[in-house]
């Protein structure tokens, strides 16, 4: 981010992020802890750590801090976004990640975004499909926020 912004092509109040999958979870953290980026897309991550970490054991360990979970789960950690616009896409046959977590997880970030009275700066894409990004709304959702 120092480096983009050190760049004369590089509008610092446009900045966003966007990630699938180990690219959602770096995007997640990015935009929750850096408040320069002002809008971000995370793609086929929103799940809890239980299910996708303890139950499915499907994660490395690059994508877990010891203890995180006895604090804060991934819902929460997104939370920390608000009240920056998010968009989580996530497709309804995503095998590592099953779409019925990232609806629960979904619904706890959309009240943290109701509770700030910003409910029109989060929004989720479901899209037929697994695994993969999809891009039938963050384009539209990045011109929205950043034009």
């Amino acid at each position: 981010m120092d480096y983009l912004l050190t760049r004369p092509d590089v509008d610092a109040d446009r900045i966003g992020c966007m990630g699938l999958s180990f690219g959602g979870t770096g995007t997640m953290w990015l935009a929750a802890l850096d408040e320069r980026v002002k809008v971000a897309c995370i793609s086929g991550y929103l799940t809890s750590f239980k299910k996708y970490g303890i139950e499915m054991d499907n994660f490395c360990g690059s994508q877990y801090l010891p203890w995180l979970l006895r604090y804060a789960d991934i819902p929460d950690l997104c939370g920390l976004i608000a009240p920056r616009p998010l968009l989580i896409e996530h497709g309804v046959e995503d095998k590592g990640f099953p779409i019925e977590t990232t609806r629960e997880a979904f619904a706890q970030l959309k009240k943290v975004y109701e509770i700030i009275g910003e409910p029109q700066k989060v929004d989720m894409d479901e899209f037929q499909g697994g695994h993969r990004f999809s891009g039938r709304k963050a384009f539209d959702w990045f011109d929205k926020w950043l034009a």
